[in-house]
């Protein structure tokens, strides 16, 4: 795919270059994980602790990658989806890893695979979607 970077007047006039829809969307989902994660831990972490390290490891990488994308989303950091995506399948990998060794076997790999078409998902729109670009890149696909 080409892309052409936004001129000055686009960037103030596109809908696609500010923060919306399914990115605002995505960032909106981020910042409640992390939020969730951070009081559940303040407030219950025995129920936190009660789940194992094997899958506290995963919550406390989710809230992480999750204030990162929040952080990183704010600031419009052009490396956001790049980073965003690869974090994201670094945590796909790492409960795929669970998964396989844990005892719970097949319906974990199930779960593991809706993440992944979710994931896919994700780092697809972040790669190609015309939000991402415009908001994080300053550019557009050439038509």
């Amino acid at each position: 795919m080409q892309w052409r970077a936004l001129t000055p007047d686009e960037i103030s006039r596109l809908p696609e270059a500010r923060l919306g829809g399914a990115l605002l969307g995505m960032l909106v989902a981020a910042a409640l994980i992390c939020a969730l994660a951070v009081l559940g831990a303040m407030f219950d972490f025995a129920r936190l602790q009660a789940i194992g390290g094997r899958y506290m490891a995963a919550v406390a990488f989710i809230a992480v990658w999750s204030a990162a994308f929040v952080l990183m989303t704010l600031v419009r950091l052009p490396a956001t989806p790049t980073v965003a995506s690869a974090g994201l399948l670094l945590w796909l990998a790492y409960r795929g890893l669970v998964a396989v060794t844990a005892d719970g076997g097949w319906p974990l790999l199930v779960d593991l695979m809706g993440e992944a078409v979710l994931a896919a998902g994700f780092c697809g729109y972040m790669a190609t979607g015309r939000r991402p670009n415009a908001y994080y890149r300053r550019r557009l696909p050439t038509d």
